[in-house]
């Protein structure tokens, strides 16, 4: 029997590779389009309003988003004392651009390969992308972020790797030569973070790619936040510097970054930034 079955109504269940499924109730499928590099879908969900769905895979709600993209792109951004040139690899959902353009003085690039997602995020879950794909401020690629980066380097502050989860053609994206390459497109203090999976869920993969940031980068830090929508809602991300520990900036530097650009944050604060780091002891003897 089915889980839908079991529950009743029109549910998506999303099913990990370590035997676990989660499920939200749909109210309405809105959209759903076959791309030359994916399956998409936006529903309408009871419990986290709209979301958008990749390959079966639950990308972002309009309930929980900030909880991901402020971690994904805050942390970076305080780490960094002076971040200008940014570059997001992926989210086509705007949430990250978002948060990136909240610094008044960020010039950000976003490079993402599947116009259709950008396009369906600013037509069905406009409140994601709040406008940002139109500030001019922000330069929208539709291309491989990796040629982008071949193309600049030495070109960027930091760099957001704002991916899917580790299967199919994501995979790249994971491995040593993809963060040799954003090592070589970072300029001699830049930084790069990206998502890092479930620790709970996913902890094999979290590892090698942890692993395959250490042989690139000499500072190298997993920090954890919860992201309710996303399997087992504990979620890891993973700094890599060339120089500065993400731990090194004050809570009081932090604090007044937010206050100058006038940064209104819903998760992150100066506090939550330095208690993102301490790792429960079995996520640490993951990573060991």
């Amino acid at each position: 029997m089915a889980p839908a079955d079991v529950f009743g109504g029109d549910w998506h269940f999303e099913i990990e590779r370590e035997g676990f499924a989660q499920g939200v109730r749909v109210l309405e499928r809105i959209f759903r389009v076959t791309t030359p590099f994916q399956t998409l879908e936006i529903f309408d969900t009871k419990t986290f309003g709209r979301a958008l769905v990749l390959d079966d895979a639950l990308q972002t709600t309009e309930r929980d988003e900030f909880t991901y993209h402020e971690m994904i792109v805050h942390v970076s951004m305080m780490t960094h004392p002076t971040p200008r040139r940014v570059l997001i690899i992926g989210g086509g959902d705007g949430g990250t651009l978002r948060r990136v353009l909240e610094y008044a003085s960020a010039e950000p690039v976003q490079v993402e390969i599947d116009r259709a997602v950008i396009d369906a995020c600013k037509r069905y879950i406009p409140s994601i992308s709040a406008g940002s794909f139109d500030n001019p401020r922000a330069q929208v690629v539709i291309g491989d972020g990796v040629e982008h980066m071949h193309a600049n380097a030495g070109g960027f502050d930091v760099v957001i790797v704002d991916s899917t989860d580790p299967v199919g053609p994501a995979v790249q994206l994971f491995a040593t030569p993809f963060y040799q390459s954003v090592a070589r497109s970072l300029a001699d203090d830049g930084i790069v973070v990206a998502q890092s999976s479930s620790p709970l869920i996913m902890a094999e993969a979290m590892r090698q790619q942890v692993t395959n940031m250490r042989e690139v980068f000499p500072i190298v830090h997993t920090y954890l936040g919860l992201v309710p929508a996303y399997p087992g809602g504990l979620w890891s991300y993973t700094i890599g510097s060339k120089r500065y520990e993400p731990l090194g900036v004050s809570p009081e530097t932090i604090a007044e970054r937010l206050a100058r650009d006038r940064i209104q944050t819903r998760y992150y604060t100066p506090e939550v930034h330095r208690g993102a780091f301490p790792l429960p002891p079995f996520v640490a003897d993951i990573l060991a």
